[in-house]
């Protein structure tokens, strides 16, 4: 996986996320309520703790609104498909990011550009 920050301000973080093929991710969180636009779509497989697979499809040219995980809850990704998928992440900050409480290296969901977020994270 790849990312490129493509801003950040006191709202909002966005970066641009490359997820390659059979590359699984670690096991992370997302802290943070998001909107996820596919610019290069596929599946990802989202397996949590317990072993639950599920699928988060990402069309090309569409729009996707995520809420924050729940606390403790982690699950890891893979792109089991034959190409990069491509996606555009943008994370809405709250309080715990203005007020300075939230752990800068929990906020965001895979441990690259702006944190890692919990226990056992990327």
């Amino acid at each position: 996986m790849s990312r490129e920050l493509m801003f950040e301000n006191e709202s909002a973080i966005c970066w641009k996320t490359t997820v390659s093929p059979n590359i699984p991710l670690k096991m992370h969180r997302h802290d943070r309520r998001r909107c996820i636009v596919g610019l290069s779509g596929g599946t990802l497989i989202k397996t949590e703790e317990d072993g639950t697979r599920s699928d988060l499809i990402f069309e090309t040219g569409r729009a996707y609104w995520l809420e924050a995980d729940p606390p403790d809850q982690l699950h890891a990704d893979v792109n089991e498909g034959a190409a990069d998928i491509v996606v555009m992440v943008t994370e809405l900050k709250d309080d715990a990011d203005r007020d300075g409480t939230r752990d800068a290296a929990a906020a965001c969901g895979c441990g690259e550009a702006g944190g890692g977020g919990g226990r056992g994270r990327a």
